[in-house]
């Protein structure tokens, strides 16, 4: 894969090791200080409504200038961020206004950090060998998320928040030393802005983040309608399972009394279904159409889902959510290579932007649904069924979308629509 590769795949997972780790503090965090199911499930929509209002920015900013600075700056920011949250737990800040602010702070970061990075991987590797690459990136991603939280909660256990969250700000510092290392100007492959040229000063010159927004919504809208469909589905996806996600932290505490240390084992379950699920992904992206993937692996996340209504104990409710992280995993790696292949370059950023928004655009919905009924009803195995049921109707969807046309030979090898000029039209609909 090279060298460089591999500097952004340390960089990445070490950052993500700093996301893990606050994404258990800070809801176990409020859970102390109230013991609300709303006042933790805000925590989440804390967490992803900067998706709503800087997913497209992200997109053009990474099309636009060099995304390895772009990630440079946006861990050096959340490091900052961190720093400030663990000199608030050192003063005892006991209302919770300060603490929504730092995760909001925290969660504007990724939507212009995550199109900067998506957009970079295929730069770095052979178009052949961006299945693989892909598959990496999600096994080392959920490999972090397995260790991550166990750590995390072993942490707050073992030492108090601060310093859980002093580690969560020197996992952002050692990402950004990573990245930085990666050498050369690297924006986009084989356009008009790569390396500083005068056609780059000149398109700089007149840039307009409108026009920009356009260009990528405009792609989105009537190129390739796989790619839309990927976004929608994902939308759909992420309302399920956050569901459940924005309470999972209130219902193994309330409902089971689990200690932080065993919420971390429940949570590393989950990482390990999702490093499985990648490791499958890579491989059927390869032999299977990727509509024929993303179909069945909804099929399988949906029905390990009802499992949670059953399921007892750390290790048992560990295991159903392996199997749905599995299967989330495997959608993934199908999905991120599909938009990767079909998407050209010079968009890259910029539609990978605006499709993360319109795929994390449901989860605060799903955040502040889930705590509302979970205040109301108290009844989380009613979210579970609805959960689980809802992405078994999302498969039989996806069965019927443009996705069921697309074959191995569209995601695989070849010339990538990443690889084409800038000046190429849009791949076809395929409606």
């Amino acid at each position: 894969m090279g060298r460089s590769y591999w500097l952004l795949l340390t960089g990445f997972l070490a950052s993500s090791l700093g996301t893990w780790i606050y994404r258990l503090a800070l809801p176990l965090l409020v859970y102390d200080l109230t013991g609300s199911p709303l006042g933790t499930g805000l925590v989440y929509v804390m967490e992803y409504v900067p998706y709503l209002l800087l997913g497209m920015v992200g997109g053009v900013l990474a099309d636009r200038y060099d995304r390895r600075r772009l990630l440079v700056l946006g861990d050096t920011a959340s490091a900052v961020v961190t720093l400030v949250l663990a000199a608030m737990v050192a003063l005892g800040v006991g209302r919770l206004w300060p603490i929504y602010l730092v995760a909001l702070l925290l969660a504007s970061v990724d939507p212009l950090y995550q199109p900067a990075f998506r957009a970079l991987v295929p730069s770095l590797v052979p178009a052949e060998r961006l299945p693989q690459a892909n598959a990496r990136v999600h096994i080392g991603e959920h490999a972090v998320s397995m260790a991550g939280p166990m750590a995390g909660g072993a942490l707050v256990v073992a030492f108090g928040y601060q310093v859980a969250v002093y580690v969560d700000a020197g996992s952002f510092l050692l990402s950004a030393l990573m990245i930085a290392l990666i050498g050369g100007r690297l924006t986009v492959k084989g356009g008009a802005r790569k390396g500083a040229t005068a056609d780059a000063g000149e398109r700089r010159k007149r840039w307009s983040m409108a026009a920009d927004l356009r260009e990528g919504l405009r792609f989105l809208l009537r190129g390739d309608r796989a790619v839309l469909t990927t976004a929608i589905m994902s939308s759909a996806c992420n309302f399920g399972v956050w569901l459940l996600l924005a309470d999972l932290v209130y219902y193994l505490s309330s409902y089971h009394g689990f200690t932080p240390g065993q919420i971390g084992v429940v949570y590393a379950f989950q990482g390990a279904g999702a490093v499985a699920g990648a490791l499958l992904g890579g491989w059927l992206i390869r032999v299977w159409p990727p509509g024929r993937i993303m179909t069945w692996s909804l099929v399988a996340g949906g029905a390990s889902m009802l499992l949670m209504t059953v399921a007892r104990g750390p290790v048992p409710i560990g295991l159903a959510w392996t199997g749905q992280f599995s299967a989330a995993g495997t959608m993934i790696v199908a999905t991120a290579t599909v938009r990767q292949r079909l998407i050209p370059d010079h968009l890259l950023g910029r539609v990978l932007g605006t499709a993360r928004m319109i795929a994390f655009a449901s989860i605060p919905l799903a955040a502040l649904a889930s705590g509302l009924f979970e205040a109301a009803a108290r009844d989380a195995y009613a979210i579970m069924m609805f959960a689980g049921l809802s992405w078994a109707v999302i498969a039989v969807a996806v069965a019927r979308s443009p996705l069921r046309r697309l074959t191995v030979e569209d995601v695989r090898g070849g010339t990538a629509a990443g690889s084409a000029p800038p000046s190429e039209s849009p791949p076809r609909d395929r409606r």
